[in-house]
């Protein structure tokens, strides 16, 4: 649309058009300009930022772009306030004049044409009373007109009928400026959430393309997989919404499948950096005082004596005065030792130039496939549109899947899949027919090219799976290492599924049984696939039949006995079960005979520690008596009964001390025996004698 030099949306619309699965479309407009200064593009507050950040301007031919301008993020109300014309709601021309006083206008009635500075307005009387006459009222109303009061260019006073006047133009650029900027700006305030771009062009013809990304719903895709004997059918088709204010005609459409990186950049809202606040430093100014001689000594003086009296008030009189006061002073000082500034440098732009480095990196972002609709795509404004994307023949093969983790007794019938369109195939439901007849429905996962997926739709009730399961432990070899009796045994965990198929067609079974890093496949046939969790065993069923299937799992575990804490019963049940030999037992129970009698000795001096305690306990006794007995009478005769028991308490102790200092001594060199015991089995002869027949 043409209008005085400019040129709205409509005329450069939409022509090619890019939407992707992370919320974001690429929009391109083009078309040829001429004689056109201006072109106004509106989005929505929210897409600001996606404009800022990618907004693209070709142009061809002679015409070229001069600059691109758009609406701040300011609040437009705030904006019209702090502007000096703003035209009122009613009694437009009367308030516009109260506005205007000392702008100079050039008014035009019926009959004549005045130059002028307004001086202000003679309006009626509006201050009648409630009670007053309305007969009078209306004579007043009648009586009393709107005028303008204008200074002519001959410095006359005229008073003019707003009503006589046809026209009138404000000839001073800055007010006449301020009213278009009130005009543009209501008209922006009714779309609150609208915001205008501007292209500005040099009014030579060109032909122009404007590309941005935006944020727009993502794209999405359903499936129809129709299954028969003749082959299988598969048809996709996207789904997409036009959220643009313009219906979309004709325009080259391409769906990207994949995730290209984006994100949102705040370059709309205008950053202001805050800086400190620096206040300029109160003086006290002293009035001048003029003696005959000594005067600079003398103002010196004063100063002096100005500066201790500040420093007292600073000491007693308000919170944190002195440290104001200190760092008065610190600045004052600051400033006597501060050079003189040096003149600003010549060359700032240079220095600048020189100082900054830009550097431009390209990423790789990843693999994407993109859907190129051949047809031209219509969608009107406010509408979503189904585009047809696949429509082909596809490799297909109708399998039974039964995985206990997903459905415990029953399989799920899938129909796998294998991309053999060429293309990427994007997530989405997909509804399945098989002969004609609709017979569930499924998501179809995100598919490379060649790549195979089960699509599972449906339950099959007419085959029941039991799975069993049971653990079975078997010793491998029994041997000693390191003071350890060290023992492996193999670990079988056997699966056994019980397959009934009670329908009357055969079908294709496929088996997945978990995976387990711990443990490998043993006497299983070879699993036809492998998945990264499971293993997969296909098989035909015949129907009304029931078949088994087992599948085996073995890993070896190690277990390590340190031979020092082994038990009679536990030596013995390696000897019956025939693990190790009767050499290897007899050396083993000498070690265990030998802890015995360690366990007996440390038992001894347990009773000794036990013994000595008792003792402790009743000599504490006797010398609480012996401190209330005197030396005279019969309390001399018990007291030296109580001393001499204390001698005997002592002898016992001593032959305590002894006892146990012994035993300590026979367990060190039953300790020193076993020692020796356990080197043996490091040493190559042991090893021959213990397996020596």
């Amino acid at each position: 649309m043409l209008f005085g030099g400019k040129m709205q949306a409509s005329g450069l619309p939409v022509k090619r058009l890019v939407l992707y699965k992370h919320g974001v479309g690429y929009v391109e407009r083009s078309g040829v300009v001429s004689n056109e200064r201006e072109i106004k593009l509106s989005f929505k507050k929210e897409v600001m930022n996606d404009l800022l950040k990618s907004l693209c301007v070709f142009s061809e031919g002679e015409g070229k772009v001069s600059d691109i301008s758009y609406e701040t993020p300011e609040d437009i109300s705030k904006m019209i306030e702090e502007k000096a014309i703003r035209v009122p709601e009613r009694e437009a021309m009367v308030g516009l004049f109260r506005q205007l006083k000392g702008y100079e206008v050039e008014i035009e009635t019926n009959t004549e044409k005045v130059k002028g500075k307004v001086m202000g307005t003679q309006e009626p009387h509006s201050s009648q009373s409630q009670h007053s006459n309305q007969l009078s009222i209306e004579l007043n109303k009648k009586e009393e007109k709107n005028t303008v009061v204008i200074k002519d260019e001959n410095d006359y006073i005229r008073n003019i009928d707003i009503e006589k006047i046809t026209a009138y133009k404000i000839l001073d650029p800055e007010a006449s400026e301020d009213l278009k900027f009130f005009l543009d700006a209501v008209t922006s305030e009714r779309k609150k959430n609208v915001k205008a771009v501007t292209v500005f062009l040099d009014g030579k013809k060109a032909e122009l393309t404007i590309s941005y990304i935006m944020q727009m719903p993502s794209w999405r895709v359903s499936y129809r997989l129709a299954h028969d004997e003749d082959g299988t059918f598969l048809q996709g088709w996207g789904i997409i919404d036009n959220v643009l204010d313009e219906d979309l005609k004709d325009i080259s459409l391409s769906l990207v499948a994949g995730k290209p990186i984006s994100f949102i950049y705040d370059l709309y809202t205008p950053p202001i950096v805050t800086r400190p606040v620096i206040r300029e430093e109160s003086r006290a100014v002293s009035a001048p005082i003029e003696l005959e001689s000594q005067q600079e000594a003398l103002i010196s003086d004063f100063i002096k004596e100005a500066e201790k009296e500040e420093e007292e008030m600073a000491l007693e009189g308000r919170p944190g005065a002195k440290a104001e006061y200190k760092q008065k002073r610190a600045m004052k000082a600051l400033r006597e030792e501060l050079p003189a500034a040096a003149p600003p440098p010549k060359a700032v732009s240079r220095a600048m130039q020189e100082s900054t480095i830009v550097q431009t990196k390209t990423v790789e972002m990843g693999e994407f496939f993109k859907y190129d609709i051949s047809h031209p795509v219509t969608v009107k404004r406010g509408q979503s549109a189904m585009v047809p994307i696949i429509q082909t023949k596809i490799d297909c093969k109708k399998e039974h899947v039964y995985n206990k983790q997903k459905m415990e007794r029953n399989p799920v019938v899938t129909m796998r899949v294998k991309n053999t369109t060429g293309l990427v195939l994007e997530r989405g439901p997909i509804v399945v027919l098989d002969n004609s007849t609709y017979v569930g429905e499924a998501i179809f996962p995100y598919t490379l090219p060649n790549g195979e997926n089960h699509i599972a739709y449906s339950v099959d009730m007419g085959v029941v799976i039991n799975e069993d399961s049971k653990t079975e432990h078997k010793v491998k070899k029994v041997y000693i290492a390191d003071t350890y009796l060290m023992r492996e045994e193999y670990e079988t965990v056997i699966t056994e599924y019980t397959i009934e198929n009670k329908n009357k067609d055969e079908i294709e079974l496929v088996i997945e049984h978990p995976k387990n890093s711990q443990y490998e496949l043993i006497e299983t046939p070879k699993p036809t696939e492998e998945t990264e969790s499971y293993y997969r065993w296909s098989s035909k069923v015949k129907g009304k039949t029931q078949t088994k299937f087992t599948v085996k799992m073995g890993r070896t575990i190690s277990y390590s006995e340190y031979l020092r804490d082994m038990t009679v019963e536990s030596l013995e049940w390696f000897y019956n079960e025939k693990h190790i030999n009767k050499r290897t037992f007899e050396f083993i129970k000498e070690l265990i005979d030998l802890r015995s009698e360690i366990e007996e000795l440390n038992n001894r001096i347990d009773e000794l520690e036990e013994e000595k305690t008792n003792i402790y306990n009743e000599q504490g006794r006797i010398r609480e008596n012996l401190g209330a007995l005197t030396k005279s009478g019969k309390e001399e005769a018990l007291r030296n009964k109580y001393v001499a028991q204390l001698e005997n308490q002592e002898n016992t102790l001593a032959e305590i001390d002894a006892e146990k200092k012994k035993i300590e001594k026979q367990i060190q060199a039953i300790e020193k025996k076993i020692d020796a015991k356990l080197k043996e089995t490091q040493t190559k002869a042991w090893w021959e004698k213990m397996i020596a027949k």
